[in-house]
């Protein structure tokens, strides 16, 4: 099978309104994080930036009531387990490059959803193209919005970011993206506008990098 790449240049309002089309098309809850799911699927996991990417493009042309059909959906998709995620290898399984995901590292991999994706995007080589610090605040700006749009969804964001971070066994993050998806979820939950949040985040990722090049390697 042909490898699945993104246009160049993507009709992400387009995609967006798709999104958006598909959900109204619902009348249940559930109904609705089906149709996440299945627009997660068809993307593949080598295409997960994509999807993550799709979720800001709602963020950014999104109205208020759009928002909050979205973000109603992700709570849902929260509380039953569901949120549309991808793998990424446990830290210490492997090379990110490309996603290799088949062989061994299929079975030492971590589900991840799309801000704890952005985070170790920021970091890691998760894809073919490098998320810089200017691109990730973009993203994660508009994620932010865009799930804060249902209280609901956002407690239960950041409830998730809270147990990912502190759990010692769950093998994703290392102590950088670690200290990432902290910062997120506390400047989140301080009530810090979504700008404010990325910012803190991409921040936060910069002086990691400063102290990696001093010589401490990050572990």
């Amino acid at each position: 099978m042909a490898e699945r790449i993104l246009k160049a240049e993507p009709d992400w309002f387009g995609a967006a309104q798709a999104l958006v089309e598909g959900l109204q098309g619902q009348p249940t809850l559930d109904g609705r994080v089906d149709v996440l799911e299945r627009v997660c699927l068809d993307l593949g996991e080598a295409l997960y930036p994509g999807f993550a990417k799709l979720l800001a493009a709602v963020g950014h042309f999104g109205d208020h009531e759009v928002k909050v059909l979205v973000a109603d959906a992700l709570a849902q998709a929260l509380m039953t387990a569901r949120l549309p995620s991808t793998r990424l290898p446990a830290w210490g399984a492997g090379g990110f490059a490309g996603l290799g995901l088949g062989g061994p590292l299929r079975t030492n991999s971590r589900n991840v959803g799309p801000l704890e994706f952005l985070c170790v995007w920021l970091v890691r080589d998760v894809s073919d193209e490098a998320l810089g610090g200017e691109a990730f605040e973009t993203a994660a700006t508009y994620l932010v919005d865009l799930i804060s749009a249902s209280p609901r969804a956002a407690a239960l964001y950041v409830d998730k970011l809270r147990t990912d971070a502190s759990d010692p066994t769950e093998g994703l993050h290392n102590a950088q993206t670690r200290r990432l998806i902290e910062t997120l979820a506390e400047r989140w939950a301080a009530g810090d506008a979504p700008a404010e949040v990325a910012r803190a985040v991409a921040r936060a990722a910069e002086a990691d990098q400063g102290v990696a090049r001093w010589g401490f390697p990050l572990r």
